[in-house]
């Protein structure tokens, strides 16, 4: 799916919305943080950037569907790989030992998200609340960049460097249902700043670890009071 597309469904989402529902339960999530994955990664940087439509059940309980464009990743920075000649022969020294090399990998994997999440608002002040949250969500992976650095198993310059589309490799898989939490403080009607975390539940390739992400979020409520 390309960006003009993505931009698009965030357009029809936010059409829908309004022509459905009162202007105050419009909500627009602005997001920066880390994602990684729950073993034997690093961290990368991460993003997201959604429309949602909160549901008020009373002044505790809302329930709030959204859809997010969301930047994870991860990165493996020492891997160690074989070394091979031109003839894609393991090279060894002259001890007869096999010679190895350091590999970088960093992984961009981008998806369009659809979490569902209960609110709880604690009242602290005249509209100031402590908001926790949480839900599950579903995805779909939709572009994204593996690049490769010094893998001496390759031949000619992909030695050097390489990169690839993220989810056309072998194996990887584009649905991806996990689970998020979050608190945050809602200082007035409009803004609200908070700590979130999406946690996946499936694999994005069979054996791999589950992917992990960590986010400070600023929600805007549009608000036509």
């Amino acid at each position: 799916m390309s960006l003009a597309k993505i931009r698009w469904a965030l357009c029809v989402v936010l059409a829908l919305t309004c022509a459905g529902a009162a202007a105050q339960n419009l909500t627009l999530k602005v997001g920066g943080g880390l994602a990684s994955r729950l073993q034997d990664s690093r961290p990368v940087g991460a993003f997201k950037i959604g429309l949602g439509y909160e549901h008020e059940f009373n002044q505790q309980w809302t329930l709030e569907p959204s859809l997010v464009f969301y930047g994870k990743g991860w990165k493996l920075p020492d891997e160690q790989v074989v070394i091979r000649n031109d003839e894609g022969e393991p090279m060894t020294d002259e001890t007869g030992a096999t010679l190895v090399g350091v590999r970088s990998t960093s992984v961009a994997a981008n998806y369009v998200e659809l979490p569902v999440v209960i609110h709880y608002y604690i009242r602290t002040k005249t509209a100031q609340y402590v908001n926790l949250y949480t839900g599950p969500y579903v995805a779909c992976g939709v572009s994204g960049k593996t690049k490769t650095k010094g893998d001496a198993d390759r031949e000619g310059s992909e030695k050097m460097y390489y990169d690839r589309q993220t989810f056309s490799e072998s194996g990887a898989r584009r649905f991806d249902v996990g689970w998020q939490v979050g608190a945050g403080y809602q200082f007035n009607r409009h803004f609200t700043l908070g700590l979130e975390a999406d946690f996946s539940l499936t694999r994005f390739r069979s054996g791999a670890p589950r992917n992990v992400a960590g986010l400070i979020a600023l929600t805007y409520t549009f608000s036509g009071e």
